[in-house]
C-alpha cells in the first residue's frame, strides 16, 4: 500500500486550469509582484509631487521676473542682470529655475531676457554663451536665440558665423515673416564680407518663398542693388 502512488492531474490527462496557474505564479512570484507594485504606487506619488513642485517653482520664477522686468524696460540692464537689493536679479532666476529638465517656462524666458540685456550692454561675448546654451522648447523663441547670437557674433564683427546663425534661426522658426527677416539678416551678412554670390541665392530664395513678406520686399531691393557686381 504505501508503494501506491496517487495520479498527478497531467497523468489523469487533465491541465491545471487557468485558476490554478494564476495562483501558482502568485504564490511562486509574490515578492516580485509586490515590490512590482510597491514601485508603480511610488511612481505615480513621484510624478504627482514633480508636477505639484513644477508648477510651485513656475509660480515662484514668475513672480521674480516679474518684479524685474521693469528695470529691462527702463534700459538699467546691470540691476536687472544682477538684482537690486531684495530683488533677484535675471542672471540669478535663470540659474534656479531654467535648464534643459527641470527648467520652468519663466525661468527659460529669464535667460533669455539675460542675453538679451547682456547684448544691450555690449556684453557680446556673455550674451553669446547664453544664446548657445539656451533650451526653449518654443520654436519661434528658440529661433529668437539663434538670431541673437546672430547679433552677438556681427557685434564681433564675425560675419560668417553669424550668417550661419541667421540660417539656422530662419530653419528653426515656424512663422514665415521670421524666417524671411532671418535669412535676408544672413544674406545681408554675406553681402558685408562681398560673398555676393551666396548673398543673392539667399535673397532669391526669400523673393520665391516668402513673396508678400517685408523680407522679400527688402531682398528684391538688395538684388537690384547687387546685380551689377555679380
Amino acid at each position: 500500500m504505501n508503494n501506491i502512488r496517487t495520479a498527478t492531474p497531467v497523468q489523469q490527462g487533465m491541465k491545471p486550469s487557468t485558476e490554478d496557474n494564476l495562483l501558482y505564479i502568485a504564490i511562486k512570484y509574490k515578492s516580485a509582484i509586490i515590490g512590482a507594485l510597491i514601485f508603480l504606487v511610488c511612481l505615480g506619488a513621484g510624478i504627482f509631487f514633480w508636477m505639484r513642485y513644477q508648477q510651485t517653482s513656475e509660480l515662484e520664477s514668475a513672480l521674480q521676473l516679474s518684479r524685474i522686468t521693469p528695470f529691462l524696460d527702463r534700459g538699467e540692464y546691470k540691476i536687472a542682470i544682477n538684482g537690486d537689493g531684495k530683488i533677484a536679479g535675471l542672471k540669478k532666476i535663470a540659474d534656479e529655475y531654467a535648464g534643459k529638465y527641470a527648467g520652468t517656462p519663466s525661468g527659460n524666458m529669464a535667460n533669455l531676457l539675460l542675453a538679451n540685456a547682456y547684448y544691450s550692454s555690449n556684453e557680446f561675448d556673455s550674451a553669446l554663451k547664453v544664446f548657445k546654451n539656451l533650451s526653449i522648447k518654443n520654436d519661434d523663441l528658440a529661433a529668437a536665440a539663434l538670431a541673437g547670437a546672430g547679433d552677438c557674433y556681427i557685434g564681433k564683427n564675425q560675419f560668417a558665423p553669424a550668417a550661419e546663425s541667421y540660417q539656422d534661426a530662419s530653419k528653426q522658426a515656424e512663422n514665415r515673416v521670421l524666417k524671411a527677416q532671418y535669412l535676408a539678416h544672413a544674406a545681408n551678412c554675406f553681402r558685408q564680407i562681398n560673398q555676393l554670390k551666396k548673398a543673392a541665392e539667399l535673397y532669391t530664395k526669400i523673393v520665391a518663398d516668402y513673396p508678400g513678406t517685408t523680407g522679400a520686399a527688402a531682398a528684391q531691393r538688395s538684388l537690384w542693388q547687387i546685380s551689377g557686381n555679380l
